[in-house]
């Protein structure tokens, strides 16, 4: 299957560091591909920074998206 990053979703938000680096150190044990919309991608090719945002949003491919929901879900 072709993962295309037009397709990601939003699994999680937060605009803490602590809990960032949480759910990406989450993410990355688990195997899953994400982009932090805001922050820096990991794992998808693609490298972005936008320093001034306030919050991180991660986005993963839809087929890894209720599995990354259920790993974030005790950050909310």
């Amino acid at each position: 299957m072709n993962k295309n990053d037009n397709q990601l979703v939003t699994v999680f938000v937060t605009g803490d560091e602590g809990v960032r680096a949480v759910a990406s150190s989450i993410l990355e044990g688990a195997g899953i591909p994400y982009f932090e919309k805001g922050g820096a991608s990991h794992d998808l090719g693609l490298q972005v920074f936008n320093l001034s945002a306030g919050s991180v949003e991660f986005q993963v491919h839809p087929e890894d998206a209720a599995a990354a929901r259920n790993l974030l879900a005790h950050l909310e």
